[in-house]
């Protein structure tokens, strides 16, 4: 075996990033970047030589999710900050999964799907529990049905951005981990602060502007 093909004896942070995103309107705000990435490097670093493998870190980023959403279900201030923080914990460790391949040179499509799979449903479960704790908080039904609303735009930006992907025959599937990883934060920033109902407005905002970027993308006049 040449030394070129054996695997990495030491973290690179920077073997362990993806490709930067096109969602030009998150560039002066890349939280994934600059916050959730230099926290999964932590992780990566006690981790790397270990027996851990990146789908281990998948499976405790969704276990992480779900405890952070049956937080929210309580309803009250204090189990709002212990979800949110949770939640914000899975998002790292779901970034380390990814990076953790990178940097060992392990990445797989499986891995990459399963991660994406995981994603989707954690994402479901946590705005569920968390539009249900908030009406035990708020005990509004508009704001229960603006985080319906909010929470299927969501997920039908998400379905347009991977059909496009498809259209495109591009291969790079996460890379919409920055949206989400922003979304996290927001989440976490809102329940902290007791204010649960204001990170789904700011999720119907963000979900629309995302369609209508995607609409955008997908019509604009081909160059040349």
């Amino acid at each position: 075996m040449n030394d070129s093909d054996s695997p990495p004896q030491k973290f690179e942070f920077r073997r362990s990033l993806k490709d930067a995103h096109r969602y030009p309107v998150l560039k002066p705000l890349r939280i994934e970047r600059f916050w959730t990435r230099p926290l999964a490097s932590l992780v990566v670093r006690a981790v790397f030589r270990s027996r851990v493998m990146p789908d281990h870190l998948t499976w405790a980023a969704f276990v992480m999710g779900l405890a952070g959403a049956a937080a929210f279900l309580d309803g009250s201030y204090t189990y709002f900050i212990v979800g949110g923080i949770l939640v914000q914990l899975g998002s790292i460790l779901d970034c380390a999964d990814g990076m953790l391949a990178r940097a060992r040179d392990q990445s797989t499509e499986r891995g990459a799907f399963l991660d994406l799979m995981l994603d989707r449903i954690i994402d479901f479960i946590v705005l569920g529990a968390l539009t249900v704790g908030t009406y035990r908080c708020l005990g509004s039904l508009a704001v229960v049905i603006t985080a319906l609303i909010a929470t299927a735009l969501n997920f039908l930006q998400a379905t347009l951005y991977y059909l496009l992907l498809i259209y495109r025959k591009d291969q790079r599937m996460g890379r919409q981990a920055e949206v989400r990883g922003f979304a996290i934060f927001l989440l976490m920033l809102f329940s902290v602060l007791n204010r649960p109902h204001y990170f789904f407005y700011a999720l119907f905002g963000e979900a629309l502007i995302s369609i209508f970027y995607q609409a955008f993308r997908f019509f604009r006049p081909a160059r040349g």
